[in-house]
């Protein structure tokens, strides 16, 4: 076991829902908006968001200006689902909705342009520029809008305004404590897709869809889903569900998820990881004409695509991670783990950093080392701040960002010693906490029920700062031991007593079967699911943790 179980309440009957709600910090007053989460909207963004009417029709008068007055509207993205939806969202809001085609989106190569705004992305942004005015008549200062970045490029900014350049960010990571001299529409409590949103509504107001993507966005960049994100979330699933955008519809079917019911898990399982392969591996490009295309001959190829770019990233992914471990067995009681090979792909490094918490359960530092200069993805546990933290070690990076829970970085190749010996240094005094399982009530398995199922069902959907509720059962026996999937990787059980059983299943630990065995008695830590088999439905145990488990004989 490598997380603390920590059982934060232990309620009865009718008193569970309340306390369930209680648990995530919702109070009783809000509770019917909680579960009910209202369909988002502009007055909704000004009272959960603190966005006021001064805040919209600011950004109203600067798009309309842009618009009355011929200008070009550049929406520079970013390669992850989020920059990509949000980018999305806007492109089609003003070229599609407001019927402006002076409107032209960028989603940057992150191995040609780097990270968000960069003064390479503002040249190949000026060349759309000056082509488009080749065609159309006297060259016109453009309205850059960068979308999931842009917060801490300072030079980045001036750089594109001394290209004719008016400049708008819209961004939710972390601000510095100066910001830069433009235009900014910022909130740090919903993602790019999310304040995209926001805008498409201030610019049209009659439009009513991109839920779907807002909550794409929103799933993928595991923002905490109370309050506003709530609402675009459970919302945006519903859309998603039965979307007619002709890209996710082609996304579903090629993933085997078409007709079902999306939810968080289908997002950030299944869809995410595909939208997100091709800016990992080649061009995010790919994913986002997916999301804009009308055509389904189109849409399908590009499916096709991009899932064929994701079994590659898994495959690069698991020999990553695999060479991540061996050179971190030295540092693996480090505070904070850090891993430097010029083996690791850049576009999957972030994906190793969160492999390695999840491991080793400490923060991790995964370092793609180049000739001159590396780049650098890092995650974090639960309640350290890792942005905070990097930044704290001194100046050692040429560019960083992120937020509390994930961070980035580029470093000269020739400073990662310097990096290094700072932060073992430094992290001799840290303190960080320890993963902890919070258990919501210890059950009986005969107390699982669908009336359960149906009451936990009411806080979906789940995600960050609203887990799936945890249930602990001791001294659950065994009836049946095997394992399932490729490499017989997960462990399946059959748990029951007094002649009620459950199916329950233990994802990543298939190699806990040959210590266990039918007689065995195990306390359990567990989320409860529905199994759909052949139009049979049941009750399954989805297991987090196993504490001991003792033979009978």
């Amino acid at each position: 076991m490598k997380s603390s179980w920590k059982l934060i309440g232990d309620f009865l009957g009718n008193d569970l829902l309340p306390a369930l709600l209680a648990n995530r910090g919702v109070s009783v007053e809000e509770s019917n908006e909680f579960i009910e989460s209202p369909q988002p909207n502009l007055e909704l963004a000004k009272r959960l968001l603190r966005f006021t009417e001064v805040d919209f029709e600011k950004i109203s008068s600067l798009f309309t200006k842009a618009i009355n007055d011929g200008r070009p509207i550049i929406i520079h993205g970013d390669y992850d689902v989020d920059g990509i939806s949000a980018t999305a969202i806007l492109w089609k809001t003003i070229y599609n909705h407001l019927s402006y085609k002076n409107c032209y989106p960028f989603i940057p190569n992150r191995f040609d342009h780097g990270y968000g705004l960069s003064k390479q992305s503002i040249d190949e942004v000026s060349e759309v520029v000056k082509n488009h005015s080749r065609e159309s008549g006297p060259l016109k200062s453009g309205l850059l809008v960068t979308v999931d970045c842009g917060i801490t490029a300072f030079e980045e900014v001036e750089y594109a305004k001394s290209k004719g350049f008016e400049v708008l960010i819209v961004d939710h990571h972390a601000k510095p404590e100066t910001r830069p001299s433009c235009s900014i529409f910022y909130s740090d409590r919903v993602c790019a897709a999310g304040l995209s949103y926001i805008i498409s509504r201030v610019l049209n107001h009659d439009q009513t869809g991109f839920l779907e993507l807002a909550a794409l966005g929103t799933v993928a960049d595991l923002q905490p889903l109370f309050g506003f994100n709530r609402s675009l979330t459970k919302s945006g699933l519903d859309e998603l569900s039965s979307t007619k955008n002709v890209g996710l519809t082609a996304l579903k079917k090629i993933s085997g998820i078409e007709g079902k019911n999306i939810g968080t898990f289908e997002v950030g399982w299944i869809l995410a990881p595909r939208l997100n392969a091709a800016g990992r591996l080649e061009t995010a490009l790919e994913s986002l004409r997916l999301l804009c295309t009308e055509s389904e001959d189109q849409a399908l190829k590009i499916a096709e695509k991009l899932n064929h770019l994701n079994l590659e990233r898994q495959e690069l992914t698991k020999a990553a991670v695999d060479l991540a471990l061996s050179v971190t067995q030295g540092r693996a009681l480090s505070k904070v783990t850090v891993a430097v090979h010029e083996q690791f792909h850049e576009g999957i490094i972030g994906l190793v950093a969160g492999r390695l918490v999840s491991y080793l359960g400490t923060p991790a530092v995964v370092i793609s080392k180049g000739a001159e200069f590396s780049k650098a993805s890092a995650r974090s546990v639960e309640g350290f701040n890792i942005v905070e933290f990097l930044r704290s070690l001194g100046s050692h990076f040429e560019n960083i960002g992120g937020h509390a829970g994930a961070a980035g970085f580029t470093i000269r190749t020739e400073r990662i010693e310097e990096f290094l010996r700072a932060l073992n240094l430094y992290q001799k005094n840290l303190e960080i906490p320890l993963p902890t399982l919070k258990i919501e009530k210890e059950l009986k398995l005969e107390e699982i029920t669908y009336d359960l199922l149906e009451l936990i069902n009411k806080l979906a959907p789940f995600g960050l700062g609203n887990q799936e509720p945890l249930f602990l059962s001791r001294k659950v026996p065994v009836q049946n031991v095997t394992f399932v999937g490729n490499g017989k990787s997960h462990l399946k059980l059959n748990l029951g007593v007094n002649g009620k059983f459950y199916s329950a299943i233990f994802f990543g630990k298939g190699k806990l079967y040959k210590d266990l065995t039918a007689g065995d008695y195990l306390d359990i830590v567990y989320n409860l699911s529905e199994n759909n088999w052949n139009g049979e439905k049941s009750i399954s145990l989805k297991i987090r943790d196993i504490d001991t488990f003792s033979h009978t004989s």
